[in-house]
């Protein structure tokens, strides 16, 4: 084997050993990041100068795209303690489910809530089970 091939062997090898080691590190970094962002709940307040003045303020807590799993424990109560907001309603636009078993551990997270008005405008995968579906 001539000198040129080997020292040209040994780039290629070293190039796919790098490619190798970053496309890993990326790997981890995103995994570690999903692990982290999963529990990361917003609640996000805002202000809307709507009603007259000096009327008593209305508060509306509007939740969407919960997408429950079952074994969701620190999400669970995250949305139990919702209830400690005391909206004076609560708009649920959908979307709750991520999976068939998640209903009965999703309704228990949300029974608090229960105890105030609102409204729920169900979304494709709030009627039976979420479903994969073909975008072709």
């Amino acid at each position: 084997v001539s000198p040129a091939l080997a020292s040209r062997v040994r780039n290629i090898g070293r190039g796919f050993a790098v490619t190798a080691a970053a496309g890993t590190a990326a790997g981890l970094a995103a995994f570690g990041y999903g692990l982290w962002e999963k529990n990361q709940f917003v609640l996000r307040q805002e202000t809307l100068p709507i009603l007259p003045a000096g009327h008593a303020p209305f508060r509306v807590l509007h939740l969407s795209d919960i997408h429950f799993v079952p074994g969701q424990d620190t999400k669970a109560k995250w949305l139990e303690s919702l209830a400690s907001l005391e909206p004076d309603l609560v708009v649920n636009t959908g979307d709750n489910l991520s999976h068939v078993k998640a209903v009965e551990p999703l309704l228990k997270a949300l029974r608090p809530l229960l105890e105030f008005p609102g409204v729920f405008v169900p979304g494709s995968n709030d009627y039976f089970a979420p479903t994969f579906k073909n975008p072709a």
